[in-house]
């Protein structure tokens, strides 16, 4: 069955207290709709006929992967310990269970940092491309997460999600580019070993194992999740709230950072061919002066 774009999720129906997902989804549906959008009319720009590479995709693909890098990378730290939560107070027992449920709420098969990282490898072997400069930048969302562990429920629920709802719409239109636009030019060799598995690479990151491509993970977080949120008390719910609407900005403002660098990129191009034309024609005026004079005549 083909996907369809993705969509806002519905407002909720009023309800004596609404999930913090459906809060989130509230409070964010002008930023995903104003996000999907962007996302819809830039994506076919980076995939045949348009581009004959993965380059764009990559450049894009960098920029979003660093969200995944930093917010996985503190939910790891959980387990060692190092977050602000964990030397509270002894008597605090609500902080320390609510620690004790983000270290369980996501299931491992979740992680996506490790997919991203082989996908942007293989996409800069085709290329030639380096977006590393990218991946090492600051980044302004997701700087208080060590000392507030809880608004990992916000990165989450948006990112998670997305890679679920709208994620799959995506990875339809990326496997619709066909095999030579992901192929290795001749002489580049990668790692096809993932291959058999369903997993493509370049989007492994839009995959997920077995034959129920994820629903089954999706499935066991919800619940997980609702258990967590119930322990947040009400300032902590709306931080995490407007965490994950300073999410949505940010991705809107990545989309348009890009928008900026893409135009930038073929600007330069465009510069670069007209300032070889002029070069030519300087050359033609200044060998027909020459030859005017006689100075090329035997």
């Amino acid at each position: 069955m083909a996907s369809h774009p993705p969509s806002p999720a519905p407002t909720p129906q009023p309800s004596e207290r609404a999930s913090i997902s459906a809060e989130i989804n509230i409070a964010t549906r002008k930023q995903h709709t104003e996000l999907n959008r962007l996302i819809i009319e830039r994506l076919p720009l980076a995939l045949p006929p348009h581009s004959s590479n993965p380059a764009l995709l990559g450049q894009g693909l960098a920029a979003f992967a660093k969200i995944f890098f930093v917010f996985e990378a503190v939910w790891a730290s959980l387990d060692d310990g190092k977050t602000a939560q964990d030397g509270g107070k002894a008597g605090d027992t609500r902080k320390t269970e609510l620690l004790s449920r983000l270290k369980c709420l996501r299931p491992e098969v979740m992680e996506r940092s490790q997919r991203l990282a082989t996908d942007l490898r293989h996409i800069e072997r085709i290329t030639g491309q380096d977006w590393s400069h990218h991946t090492s930048a600051e980044l302004p969302v997701g700087q208080g997460l060590i000392a507030k562990p809880h608004l990992l429920l916000a990165y989450a629920w948006v990112m998670y999600m997305a890679i679920f709802s709208g994620g799959r719409w995506i990875r339809q239109q990326l496997q619709s580019a066909g095999p030579v636009f992901w192929a290795a030019p001749v002489g580049i060799t990668v790692d096809d070993s993932k291959k058999s598995a369903g997993v493509m690479p370049g989007f492994s990151f839009l995959c997920f194992e077995g034959e129920q491509d994820g629903e089954d993970i999706k499935r066991d977080f919800k619940p997980r999740l609702a258990e967590t949120e119930a322990l947040l008390n009400y300032e902590e719910r709306q931080e995490v709230i407007h965490e994950a609407r300073r999410l949505f900005e940010h991705c809107v403002a990545l989309v348009h950072q890009l928008d900026d660098l893409v135009l930038k990129q073929r600007l330069v191009r465009v510069a670069g061919v007209a300032a070889l034309l002029g070069l030519l024609l300087v050359a033609l005026v200044w060998l027909y002066w020459y030859d005017q004079y006689g100075y090329l005549s035997t």
